[in-house]
């Protein structure tokens, strides 16, 4: 504070300055005091979000060769950490279970699966399964969702003492370029959605600089309405109220090509809130047989998606800026590119 006020004084004060040049330097000022404290709040949510996600287990993994982004000038380039964002959650109440909802974190599965526990035989005499479930068609479609967990306590009249909520995150990179290779390669959503995937229909830098491009926008100001290609491709750490409640989630790593380990955690809270045998068994069987309908598992989309993000500097580079945070507080390694431009 003194090194301002002295600042001032220095520039009201000294005779040769004229009036032009004064004002032009404190303008220089006050932009560099907005950067710096911009660049300082940014790393100090992002260490509050770090320490309070070391009560669930989640482990850190930082590459070193990267570990220079998104600080000092860079800063402001990164979307920033923990903002805002739509919330999804679906509940199976009897068993006191929540699970938070995120596009292509094993989404469509969680929320048939937590369907399924909703009321098993109400779903079992539908003849329903769960890998057949789709997002329009779902079966328990406003009957077990919840758009806040503030509404969900409200209207099940619980505090959530004594529940589990279960977020599934994923590696950025492997998420992107599953929801990429899906909607605007495989569905090709854009043909009767023109808008959908930003216009771009199948040129994945125009989509990448396009949705860096929102996010930021989102960041700076809430007034604009989220697309179909925000829900599915803005930041993992901006969903599920985790700015407030991170260390209440038991947060599960979605691993698509080892998907063992997951299914084995996920079962083992199941279990923990007294889910029979038999529907851990049912639900067991229906996620290891097949997959969903829009898996894009070692697809040629998803190959040359990935390819191309890791061939390219700049696309890299745009990929790391999007997901810096999520690279971050979620403990997935930072990708190395392997470009040669």
């Amino acid at each position: 504070m003194a090194d301002f006020v002295w600042f001032i004084y220095c520039v009201h004060h000294f005779s040769g300055m004229s009036r032009l040049i004064q004002t032009l330097l404190l303008f220089l000022f006050l932009f560099l005091t907005w950067r710096y404290f911009f660049t300082y709040r940014s790393l100090m949510i992002c260490e509050d979000a770090q320490r309070l996600a070391s009560s669930v287990e989640v482990e850190y993994v930082m590459q070193t060769n990267r570990t220079n982004y998104c600080v000092g000038d860079e800063a402001a380039e990164c979307v920033p950490p923990i903002f805002q964002y739509r919330q999804n959650y679906r509940v199976a109440s009897k068993y006191h279970l929540a699970g938070c909802v995120i596009e292509k974190n094993f989404s469509t599965m969680l929320t048939a699966i937590l369907c399924y526990l909703f009321d098993e035989a109400r779903f079992t005499e539908h003849n329903r399964n769960i890998t057949a479930e789709v997002y329009h068609k779902r079966f328990c479609k406003a009957q077990n969702e919840h758009d806040s967990l503030a509404s969900l306590r409200s209207e099940l009249n619980v505090d959530l003492k004594g529940w589990s909520l279960i977020a599934v995150v994923r590696d950025p990179l492997e998420r992107f370029v599953s929801g990429y290779a899906n909607k605007c390669l495989r569905e090709r959503v854009w043909k009767k959605f023109p808008d959908r995937c930003h216009g771009c229909k199948t040129n994945l830098t125009c989509f990448m600089e396009r949705q860096y491009m929102r996010m930021k926008r989102w960041a700076r100001s809430t007034h604009f309405i989220a697309s179909f290609d925000d829900n599915h491709f803005f930041p993992q750490n901006w969903r599920c109220e985790f700015s407030s409640h991170l260390h209440d989630y038991q947060i599960l790593k979605f691993d698509t090509f080892n998907p063992q380990g997951f299914i084995d955690r996920l079962l083992a809270i199941f279990k923990k809130h007294k889910v029979s045998e038999k529907s851990i068994n049912f639900i067991r069987t229906s996620v290891t047989s097949r997959r969903t309908a829009h898996s894009t598992k070692d697809s040629v989309e998803q190959r040359e998606t990935k390819n191309a993000i890791l061939s390219s500097k700049h696309l890299t580079n745009i990929l790391i800026k999007m997901y810096f945070y999520d690279f971050v507080l979620f403990g997935f390694p930072i990708p190395e590119a392997t470009y040669d431009e």
